[in-house]
C-alpha cells in the first residue's frame, strides 16, 4: 500500500505568493486605469472627428447648410457638448441626419465664434477657426481644430501645451 502524502503549500509560501500578487496587481491597476482614460479619450475624439466629416459630406453632397451643435437630449441644441451632438438640416422643417449620445465623466469643450459649427453647402464654415478639446489634469488631452475651409485637423502636441491655459478655468 503506498503511503498517504499530501502535497499542499505551507503558510510562509502562501504569503509569499500572495505578497507577489498584491505588489504585481498594486502596479497594474493604476496603469490600466490611466490607459482606459487614455482610451476613452482617443475613442471621443475620433468619434467626433467622424462626425465633423460627415456634417461637412452632407453640406456638399446635399448642397445645403448643415449644422453640428451640442445637445444633451439629442432633440435640442443646448450647447453641452459633453452629452452629445446632433447634426441636422436647420430651417422651417428641421430634418436630423446624425444623434450622438454617449455618457462621459469628462468635458468636452468648443471654442469658436458661434456655439454651433456650421457647414454651408461647398463644405466651408462661415466663421473663423474653432476648436473643440478635451483637459486632463489641467492640460489638454487632444484638440480637433476646424479651419475655415471646414477642414478638421488634431493638433500637434506643442499646439496643445501652448493653449493648456483653456483647461484652467
Amino acid at each position: 500500500m503506498k503511503g498517504r502524502f499530501q502535497d499542499a503549500l505551507s503558510l510562509t509560501e502562501l504569503l509569499v505568493t500572495l505578497a507577489i500578487f498584491s505588489a504585481g496587481l498594486a502596479i497594474a491597476v493604476p496603469a490600466y486605469s490611466t490607459l482606459k482614460l487614455q482610451s476613452q479619450h482617443n475613442a471621443l475624439r475620433e468619434q467626433l472627428h467622424a462626425s465633423l466629416n460627415h456634417a461637412r459630406l452632407q453640406a456638399v453632397l446635399r448642397r445645403t447648410n448643415v449644422r453640428l451643435c451640442g445637445s444633451a437630449d439629442g432633440l435640442t441644441c443646448d450647447n453641452n457638448w459633453s452629452r452629445g451632438w446632433r447634426i441636422y438640416l436647420p430651417g422651417k422643417t428641421e430634418q436630423t441626419l446624425q444623434i450622438q449620445r454617449f455618457e462621459t465623466s469628462s468635458t468636452l469643450r468648443w471654442s469658436g465664434f458661434e456655439s454651433s459649427l456650421n457647414f454651408y453647402s461647398n463644405g466651408t464654415t462661415p466663421t473663423g477657426n474653432g476648436r473643440f478639446f478635451q483637459c486632463r489634469d489641467s492640460e489638454i488631452s487632444w484638440q480637433l481644430i476646424i479651419n475655415r475651409q471646414g477642414r478638421v485637423r488634431q493638433a500637434r502636441h506643442a499646439e496643445n501645451k501652448a493653449e493648456a491655459h483653456r483647461c484652467s478655468s
